[in-house]
């Protein structure tokens, strides 16, 4: 491979690992650590009325495209209701004007209702990105201005209303402000307590006022959402949407003032009231917000499901929990891979084997870390006196190799008996060994000490065990697991670095220290 595929191989590596990882994290919101929290707020809705022994049907919106949130977990609870999801337009019926958002609206219906009734909507809001409040967002469509559909009587106090507003204003900051002060004291100006006659509440304040608006040349359309916050008590709050100069403005109506909404969750848009109920009497809706902190990898796990399902999909987090739970140990292995090609290329670790090490680490995962060294030296030790002594029966090598697999597991079970007995549970944990490793190992300790002696045997035997100390410091940081489980494409980048250093050529670290007099001289 000349340099020009190569640097081209490792910069699609890197460029492809790298990209991922930053779109999980900046756009799908990925936890960088393990422990990390984040809030969800749980909204629920109860809707309680007495049925009158007749059909009954309630209609409730419902929670939908909430910007900055994704919203999941959702529960339609009533018993012997039969329940329908349809989605309604804010307009009325006769208006075609598909420039206007859509609600989502739950009908429950019951053949016969009698006495207390009780439905219950729930719903769980996640916000998109951790760490930070979602902001309120404008409508992505541009309304258009539609008949305010006033009658003759209506039409003239509106024209007279609008007329003295407009003469005592100067722009849409201050025209929107007056009228709606106009409005909430109706008692002061008789066309605005005509036109507020059928207004019940101030929800019917608002809508009287959007159709103002578009009757006096302003697109608006009234939103209605929920603040969250800490009170378990919720209440609906009231705002304008308008479009002018090519912008949105938000409205308070409760302040009177133009401003962004704080923390506030737009539920519905347009003149429908929460819940509508035919059938039965004394309908009542309480709502509920309350905040959670959870996890914040299980939080994005969830909304990730909700809102990408595909990528959902074809992620680890589909697999059944048994298979992620082997998949956080198997992806384990390639980071001591990389250790020990650092560590053998670079610095210049001698060790038994390519990937022993790693392996010795993966079985100190279960028996800790003292107790791994001290049983793996001990079986070791033992297993190298039985080979030493099969040197003398001038055996062929394969049935020898077989002769010391056969003594390491009878060790192992004797070590295991043995402590099980002394009431030092640890010792059991010797059954996790690779066998047939520790037997390789075995042999080619005894080869390297017939060939080159016993410190150069014993020297590699430290190395290998060094690298296994520290495969496992790495293999077994809680950090490092959820990096690389929650982002694997991390392992084309390590792909990249071992590429890397495949070429590496040069002066390892500790021939650095070897040929120091050299050096010098």
């Amino acid at each position: 491979m000349n340099k020009l595929q190569f640097k081209l191989l490792v910069g699609i590596l890197l460029a492809i690992g790298l990209g991922v990882f930053s779109y999980k994290v900046s756009v799908l919101g990925f936890p960088l650590v393990p422990s990390e929290k984040t809030s969800a707020w749980n909204v629920e809705a109860h809707v309680a009325f007495d049925g009158k022994n007749s059909p009954v049907k309630v209609v409730l919106q419902t929670l939908n495209r909430v910007s900055g949130f994704a919203v999941t977990d959702e529960f339609f609870i009533g018993a012997g209701y039969g329940r329908q999801r349809v989605s309604q337009r804010i307009t009325d019926e006769q208006i075609t004007n598909e420039a206007y958002d859509q609600n989502s609206v739950v009908i429950w219906s019951k053949r016969l209702a009698d006495g207390k009734q009780d439905l219950i909507y729930s719903a769980v809001l996640r916000p998109e990105s951790a760490g930070e409040m979602p902001k309120w967002s404008p409508p992505q469509n541009i309304p258009e201005l539609r008949d305010p559909q006033f009658s003759e009587a209506e039409a003239v106090a509106a024209n007279a209303l609008l007329s003295r507003i407009g003469k005592e204003s100067a722009d849409m900051e201050s025209f929107v402000p007056l009228l709606m002060q106009e409005l909430q004291h109706s008692e002061k100006n008789s066309n605005a307590a005509f036109l507020l006659r059928n207004a019940k509440n101030s929800r019917g304040v608002v809508n009287v006022a959007v159709r103002l608006l578009h009757l006096s040349g302003i697109p608006a359309q009234s939103v209605h959402g929920i603040t969250l916050g800490t009170a378990s008590d919720a209440r609906i709050s009231h705002w304008l949407e308008l479009y002018q100069n090519d912008s949105w403005h938000m409205f308070n109506v409760a302040k009177g003032v133009f401003s962004t909404p704080v923390n506030f969750v737009p539920w519905w848009r347009g003149e429908a009231p929460l819940a509508e109920l035919t059938g039965g009497k004394h309908l009542q809706v309480s709502l509920s917000v309350v905040p959670d902190a959870i996890d914040a990898m299980k939080n994005v796990v969830d909304r990730i499901a909700a809102t990408h399902p595909t990528f959902f999909d074809y992620s680890l987090f589909s697999l059944p929990v048994q298979a992620q739970a082997t998949y956080r140990v198997i992806l384990l292995i390639p980071i001591g891979a990389i250790l020990l090609v650092f560590l053998r290329n670079v610095v210049g670790f001698s060790t038994f084997g390519t990937f022993m090490p790693v392996l010795i680490a993966l079985s100190f995962r279960e028996t800790q870390l003292l107790w791994g060294v001290g049983l793996f030296s001990i079986v070791i030790a033992l297993g190298l006196g039985v080979r030493l002594y099969l040197e003398h029966l001038k055996l062929l090598l394969v049935p020898r190799l077989a002769c010391v697999l056969i003594s390491v597991v009878l060790l192992m079970a004797g070590i295991s008996v043995v402590c099980f007995k002394l009431g030092i549970p640890r010792g059991v944990s010797v059954s996790l060994f690779p066998m047939v490793i520790m037997s390789m190992t075995i042999e080619r300790i005894s080869v390297m000490w017939d060939e080159l002696g016993a410190g150069k045997a014993i020297q590699q035997a430290v190395g290998t065990m060094a690298v296994s100390v520290l495969a496992y410091i790495v293999m077994t940081n809680s950090y490092v697991e959820h990096l690389f489980f929650v982002f694997p494409e991390l392992f084309l980048v390590l792909l990249a670095l071992t590429v890397m250093m495949g070429r590496y050529t040069g002066y390892r670290l500790l021939d650095l220290v070897r040929f120091r007099t050299f050096i010098r001289g």
